[in-house]
C-alpha cells in the first residue's frame, strides 16, 4: 500500500440523539445496528478531507463514538493517557477552566441529563493532528513525548465560542473537551450540546416526527480547523505568513491605486474598451463587478477585456507579482487540512431512514483553483473600482497618439491632403469620426478627397465623387457616442467576439444604436471565422504542395488543390464590400456561395431542389474522387486528426444527408402553407418532426459530443497563432493587419506530427511552434 500523506489537522464530527429506551441502554460489545429505530442513530458527518485510510484510524482510535450522553463524558473523564489526575481535579477543560473538578464534571453530567430530557443533540468531535506538524511549530517533542497541551487547550477555547455562533446554538450551549495520547496521533475530544436548543427543526419521515438539524456547515467545519492551525503555529511561521499578507496587500493596492490613474492610459486599445464600458452602462441601476444583469454584460466584457490589457501591460509586474505570491502564500497551507488528491473516502447519507455508504475521492488541496478565485477577487476589486470612478465622471481619457494613416489613402488623396491642411496626421470621413465618438464642428474646414461612387465598381470604369473629411484636430471627442469599428474589433478573438456577440443580442429593449452594433459585432465575427478558415485553408494548400502522391491518389490530390483555390477565392470575395467588387466578381461570388453551402448551417427556407443540388453535386465529386484514395495519411493531414477513408466518406454523404432531409422539410412546408386541409397540415407537421429529429441525430454524427469541444492539430496551431498576433497588434489599433506567415519549418513540423498522429502526442512540435511565435512575437514587437 502506498504511503498516505495526512493532513495537518483532520476533523470528524458526529451527532447522536437518544429516546427514551436510550436512558436504560448500556454499552455492549457487539455493534448496535444503525437501522434500529429503537437504539441510538449515531449521524456521522465525515468530511471530504478525510481519506477512508483515515477515517479507520480515528474511528479505531476512538471507539467511545458509540457510547450515550453519560457514558461519553465518563469515558473522556478517564485517567488513561491524559495529565495525572486526582480525585479532586480531572484533565477534562472547558470554556472557563484547563483543569475540571470533579464537582464540576458531576454537573456537565447533570447538564446532559437535562438536555437530554429537553431533545437536545449531543455533537461528539474529534481533531487530530499530525505529530509532525506539532513537532515542527515546538508543541511536541519527539524525544520525551511531551506534549504543550495548555497550548492546544487554549487554541480549542478560542475557537469553539465561534463555533457555537456560526452555528446559532442557544446561551445555554456547553462544551468540554480532553487530549488524548494514546495513539499514533495526538487529538483532541470535543463535546457540545445545549440544554434548550435553538436549533431548526426538520421533519424525519422514517419516525414520523420533526427533529433538530444536526449536520454543521462545511463553512463553520473549515472555519474551526483554520482557527486550531492558525492558533498553534509558532511565531516564526506566523510571522512568515503575516509577511506574506502583507506583500499582497501592498501589491493588490498598487494595482488598484493604477488601474485606472487620472484617466491615463498607455494604449489606444484600453482607451476603447473604457469609453465602451461606460458607453454600456445601465440608467439608474447599481453598478457591481459580480453583477450577472444582461443590461450590465456588455459593459462588463468590455472591462475584462480593459483588465487582461492591463495585466499584460502597465500592471504586468505587479500582477505577476501577485500571482508568485499568491502560489507561494497558498503553498504554505498545502498538507494544512486536505488529504491527497483521489484517495478513497467514505460518505454516508441516509435514504428512508437506512445507512447508505458510497466511496467518494477527494479533491485534495487544489491550488489552482484557489489561485483563480484569488485572480477572480482581485479583478472583481479592480472592476468595482473603475465602476467607481464612473459613477464619479464621464472618463476623459487623454489621446493615445495615433499613428498617422495618410499613408493608406491613394497618391492622389494624399496630395489632395497635404494641400489643403499640412499638418494632416488622421483623416476620416464625417461619418466615420461619427462612428467612433467624435462631433465635427460646423466651423471646421473640409478636405476634399475623391472617393469612389457609390456601387461604382460595379462598372468597368469607376466614377469618383468629391468628398469631405476631416483631420483629427479639426473634431471633437464625443466619449458617450463612440462606437468601435471593424478594425478596433479586430482585435479581439472569434471565442472574444461571440462572448460579445451573445452579451449584446441578450439585452432587452435594445436602442437603435445598440441595435447597430449588434450588426457590426456579428459582421466581426464573420470576418475573424473567415480569417481563421483562410489560415486553415493556406496550411492546407501548403501540405498538398508538398506532397508526392501516388497514381491513384492524384485525382484526390489535385480535387483538393482547386477546391482550396476556390474556397480561398470565395473568403476574399466575402471580406471585401460588395460595392468594391465588380459585377462578375458578384456572380463568380454568389456561385461559390452555392457550391460550398455547409450543410448545418444552410436555412431549411433555402432548400429548394435547385438550392441544394448544388452543394450535393460537390460533394459527390469529392466521393468520387476520394474513391481510389489508397494513402489514408492524406485525409489526416488535410483533416489535423486522424481519419480513415471510410470515415471520410460517411462524413461527405452525412452532409448530402443533411441536405436531403432539409428539402423534405422545405417541400413540406411549401404544402402546409398552400393547404386548407386541416388533417394534411397535422399529418406533414408530424412527419417535419422525424425529420427535424434525424437531423439532430445527423447534426451529433458530424460532431459527437465528446468531440464538441476539441480542435483539430490544425485549428490548434491557427488559434495559437492568430491570438498572439492579436496581441502584438493591440499596442496600436493603427498597425497595419500582416498577413498570416507559414513557415517552412512551421510546415515541415506540422506535416511530421499529422502523418504519425495515431502514434502519439504534439508535444515536440508544440514546442517548435511556440518558439517560432515567440521569435515573430520579437520580431514584430522592435517594430512596433
Amino acid at each position: 500500500m502506498s504511503e498516505i500523506t495526512s493532513p495537518k489537522i483532520t476533523f470528524m464530527l458526529q451527532y447522536t440523539e437518544a429516546n427514551a429506551q436510550y436512558v436504560d441502554y448500556t454499552n455492549r460489545d457487539e455493534a448496535v445496528e444503525l437501522e434500529n429505530e429503537l437504539s441510538l442513530e449515531n449521524h456521522k458527518q465525515v468530511i471530504e478531507d478525510l481519506t477512508e485510510e483515515q477515517i479507520k484510524e480515528i474511528k479505531k482510535a476512538v471507539p467511545e463514538q458509540n457510547l450515550n450522553f453519560k457514558e461519553y463524558i465518563d469515558y473522556m473523564n478517564r485517567s488513561y493517557a491524559t495529565e495525572q489526575q486526582n480525585q479532586e481535579w480531572t484533565a477534562v477543560f472547558n470554556q472557563d477552566a484547563n483543569y475540571l473538578q470533579t464537582k464540576r464534571v458531576d454537573q456537565l453530567k447533570r447538564n446532559l441529563e437535562e438536555a437530554y430530557q429537553n431533545g437536545s443533540l449531543l455533537w461528539q468531535g474529534v481533531i487530530s493532528f499530525d505529530n509532525e506538524f506539532l513537532a515542527q511549530e515546538g508543541l511536541y517533542d519527539k524525544a520525551t513525548g511531551h506534549v504543550d497541551q495548555q497550548a492546544i487547550k487554549n487554541v480549542i477555547r478560542e475557537a469553539m465560542p465561534k463555533v457555537i455562533q456560526k452555528e446559532g446554538l442557544s446561551d445555554s450551549a456547553f462544551w468540554w473537551g480532553n487530549i488524548h495520547l494514546n495513539t499514533d496521533n495526538i487529538h483532541v475530544h470535543i463535546g457540545l450540546s445545549e440544554i434548550n436548543s435553538n436549533r431548526e427543526k426538520i421533519f424525519y419521515r422514517p419516525r414520523g416526527r420533526m427533529e433538530y438539524r444536526g449536520n454543521f456547515s462545511q463553512k463553520t467545519i473549515k472555519q474551526l480547523k483554520s482557527d486550531v492551525f492558525h492558533g498553534l503555529i509558532n511565531e516564526q511561521t506566523r510571522n512568515m505568513i503575516v509577511r506574506k499578507e502583507q506583500v499582497l496587500a501592498n501589491l493588490k493596492s498598487d494595482l488598484l491605486t493604477n488601474v485606472f490613474k487620472n484617466n491615463q492610459v498607455t494604449l489606444s486599445a484600453e482607451k476603447n474598451f473604457l469609453e465602451q464600458a461606460y458607453n454600456h452602462l445601465p440608467f439608474e441601476k447599481q453598478w457591481r463587478y459580480a453583477s450577472n444583469a444582461k443590461d450590465f454584460a456588455v459593459s462588463k466584457f468590455f472591462i475584462n477585456k480593459y483588465l487582461d490589457s492591463y495585466f499584460e501591460n502597465e500592471g504586468k509586474e505587479d500582477y505577476q507579482k501577485f500571482l508568485t505570491e499568491t502560489r507561494e502564500f497558498l503553498e504554505m497551507y498545502e498538507g494544512v487540512y486536505s488529504a491527497e488528491k483521489n484517495q478513497t473516502y467514505e460518505k454516508l447519507r441516509y435514504v428512508n431512514g437506512k445507512a447508505v455508504r458510497i466511496q467518494g475521492q477527494s479533491k485534495g488541496y487544489e491550488i489552482e483553483k484557489l489561485i483563480h478565485r484569488r485572480e477572480h477577487e482581485l479583478r472583481e476589486r479592480l472592476g468595482n473600482q473603475i465602476l467607481q470612478k464612473f459613477k464619479q465622471e464621464v472618463p476623459r481619457i487623454a489621446n493615445v497618439e495615433p499613428k498617422n494613416n495618410i499613408e493608406d489613402f491613394s497618391k492622389g488623396n494624399q496630395e489632395r491632403i497635404r494641400q489643403q491642411c499640412p499638418d494632416a496626421t488622421f483623416v476620416h470621413l464625417a461619418d466615420v469620426w461619427e462612428k467612433m465618438g467624435y462631433l465635427v464642428p460646423e466651423e471646421a474646414i473640409p478636405i476634399i478627397i475623391l472617393k469612389p461612387e457609390v456601387n461604382g465598381n460595379k462598372a468597368e470604369k469607376p466614377t469618383f465623387v468629391p468628398t469631405k473629411a476631416y483631420d483629427i484636430s479639426q473634431v471633437q471627442e464625443d466619449v458617450l457616442n463612440k462606437r468601435m469599428n471593424l478594425k478596433q474589433l479586430s482585435l479581439l478573438s472569434s471565442d472574444e467576439l461571440k462572448e460579445l456577440v451573445d452579451a449584446a443580442k441578450n439585452k432587452a429593449n435594445r436602442t437603435e444604436k445598440e441595435r447597430q452594433e449588434l450588426g457590426t459585432f456579428r459582421y466581426a465575427l464573420k470576418l475573424s471565422l473567415l480569417k481563421e478558415q483562410q489560415a486553415t485553408l493556406l496550411i492546407q494548400k501548403r501540405l498538398l504542395e508538398q506532397m508526392n502522391p501516388l497514381k491513384n491518389d492524384q485525382t484526390f490530390v489535385t480535387f483538393k488543390k482547386i477546391e482550396i483555390e476556390e474556397r480561398l477565392k470565395h473568403i476574399e470575395f466575402q471580406l471585401t464590400p460588395n460595392f468594391k467588387l465588380k459585377k462578375g466578381e458578384l456572380a463568380e461570388k454568389e456561385k461559390l456561395s452555392q457550391k460550398f453551402e455547409d450543410s448545418v448551417q444552410f436555412s431549411i427556407s433555402k432548400a429548394s431542389a435547385e438550392k441544394i443540388q448544388v452543394p450535393i453535386n460537390r460533394l459527390n465529386a469529392e466521393i468520387r474522387a476520394v474513391s481510389s484514395l489508397e494513402d489514408k495519411s492524406i485525409l489526416s493531414l488535410l483533416k489535423g486528426q486522424e481519419m480513415t477513408k471510410e470515415g471520410y466518406i460517411d462524413e461527405l454523404k452525412t452532409h448530402v444527408t443533411i441536405f436531403q432531409v432539409k428539402h423534405h422539410i422545405y417541400n413540406n412546408n411549401q404544402i402546409i402553407a398552400e393547404t386548407k386541409d386541416d388533417s394534411q397540415i397535422k399529418n406533414l407537421k408530424k412527419e417535419n418532426a422525424i425529420h427535424f429529429s434525424e437531423l439532430k441525430k445527423l447534426y451529433r454524427k458530424l460532431l459527437p459530443e465528446s468531440e464538441s469541444e476539441k480542435q483539430s492539430k490544425i485549428a490548434q496551431a491557427v488559434s495559437k497563432s492568430l491570438q498572439e498576433k492579436q496581441q502584438i497588434r493591440q499596442s496600436s489599433l493603427q498597425q497595419s493587419q500582416a498577413p498570416l506567415k507559414i513557415s517552412k519549418d512551421f510546415m515541415r513540423g506540422l506535416t511530421l506530427a499529422l502523418k504519425n498522429a495515431e502514434k502519439g502526442n504534439m508535444r515536440a512540435f508544440m514546442e517548435k511552434v511556440r518558439a517560432d511565435e515567440r521569435a515573430e512575437r520579437e520580431e514584430q514587437a522592435q517594430q512596433i
